[in-house]
């Protein structure tokens, strides 16, 4: 908790973009830093001083932590860095059904007949009860022409029709297979199970198109969980993380969103094997950061990082995904002007040194390993404006972490949980150095 309280308050600077007529965007809402926007600048002068490889060591905290680098340092081949405006959508009901269909070919939804239930009987009855309140008094509305009298009654009777199989659904407990998960967008939020073919529970399934009781659409989740080898994508075992990498593409591609979301990161793990997609735009691929952070110190309610989450079991081939927090493109607000690499490399040493001086006195020793650099997205709130973000140029570090602790018979290795080879250990502003993220 300590570490995570710390980590927090070096959150609390956050970017906020907002365009001025002298083409500058204010960030840092503490002391309103400004960074101009340049429609001329340069960007391939800038990236043509960053190295290919990046080889450095140094240590901090009385020599207990070394930091060692020695990583390949990714570039986009482009010719500008525009800021972009997004804004928060809903997961789509397409979208979910087509993982379904997917991952569980021939399943359904296994409604609760618990709380948990999406509606219930006494709800379905209700509503067809209004409906046909509503065509009782047909003759006594007015309508512009015969054509569109006779359009409402279709609506109505259509609208009848499909609450009839809502209420047959919630009578049943279940979603038969006819029509399984294009009812999805019928529901609505639900929590549930996903039966496969020959009707066994397979798959959990939460699906969340936005907040709850609010039209915000910042929250809007999608997880399938698998439970058994009946949720997957191949008929065997994973060998390879290529042959993984190949799978997940493939159903990216299925789905219709592979111009919008490209592999940004593979948590190459003992059991499972994740492959993250991320946004793109204009051949700029965003961080290769999967996590949510709780800035304690926002003037919003944060909006978790947008993500489009595949994994593979290595053991029976089960399928697992996860789908946080869509985005649309609004719009770009100017050509971004970046820092020199070498600032961001002084910067990257002052904020390890600053975010690891949470270890206390039962950690021992740290090493912390640098293996890639990317430049790429990274998303931010705009001041003032709570449905407005802006994806900005920064720097992620990757790399592994391992911290030696005492314990009760000495010195024990103790290796972080999260430790794989590409975990994320600090992201950097581009435009101005500012700390991101702090892993």
């Amino acid at each position: 908790m300590k570490r995570l309280f710390l980590i927090f308050l070096s959150l609390v600077l956050l970017l906020a973009c907002v365009p001025t007529p002298e083409q500058e965007f204010v960030v840092n809402k503490g002391d309103a830093a400004a960074v101009h926007v340049d429609p001329d600048y340069l960007l391939q002068d800038t990236l043509a001083d960053v190295p290919e490889q990046w080889t450095a060591e140094f240590s901090f905290r009385d020599g207990t932590v070394t930091v060692h680098i020695d990583a390949v340092v990714e570039t986009p081949d482009v010719d500008r860095f525009p800021i972009v405006e997004v804004t928060p959508v809903a997961v789509d009901a397409q979208i979910a059904a087509g993982l379904l269909n997917r991952l569980i070919p021939n399943g359904s939804i296994l409604i609760p007949n618990q709380s948990g239930q999406a509606y219930t009987v006494e709800d379905v009855d209700r509503w067809i009860e209004q409906v046909r309140l509503l065509l009782a008094h047909t003759d006594e509305m007015s309508f512009a022409s015969i054509d569109e009298r006779d359009a409402y009654i279709n609506t109505q009777n259509a609208e009848l029709e499909r609450l009839f199989e809502m209420r047959r659904t919630a009578e049943e407990g279940a979603v038969t297979a006819v029509d399984n998960y294009a009812l999805l967008k019928r529901y609505g939020a639900m929590q549930c199970r996903v039966l496969d073919a020959r009707g066994t529970e397979c798959a959990d399934l939460l699906w969340k198109p936005q907040a709850e009781e609010t039209s915000d659409k910042r929250e809007s989740v999608l997880h399938i969980d698998a439970l058994s080898a009946a949720c997957r994508l191949a008929d065997h075992e994973i060998e390879t993380v290529e042959e993984g990498r190949q799978l997940a593409d493939e159903l990216i591609d299925e789905l219709g969103i592979s111009d919008r979301y490209v592999c940004v990161s593979v948590m190459d793990g003992k059991n499972w094997i994740c492959f993250c997609y991320g946004v793109q735009y204009g051949g700029i691929a965003a961080s290769p950061f999967t996590e949510t952070v709780i800035d304690v110190g926002s003037y919003r309610v944060p909006w978790p990082n947008e993500m489009l989450q595949i994994r593979l079991n290595r053991n029976d081939g089960r399928a697992s995904a996860s789908y946080v927090s869509p985005s649309k493109i609004v719009g770009e607000l100017g050509n971004a002007a970046l820092l020199p690499f070498s600032e961001i490399q002084e910067q990257f040493e002052k904020d390890m040194k600053a975010s690891y001086a949470w270890m206390d006195d039962g950690t021992v020793s740290a090493e912390i390993a640098v293996t890639r650099v990317s430049l790429g997205y990274y998303r931010v709130p705009m001041k003032d404006a709570p449905d407005r973000y802006a994806l900005i140029p920064a720097w992620t570090f990757e790399g592994s972490r391992t911290t030696s602790e005492k314990s009760d018979n000495g010195v024990d290795l103790f290796a972080n949980e999260n430790d794989l080879k590409n975990n994320v250990l600090l992201i950097i502003s581009g435009v101005d150095g500012s700390l991101l993220y702090a892993g």
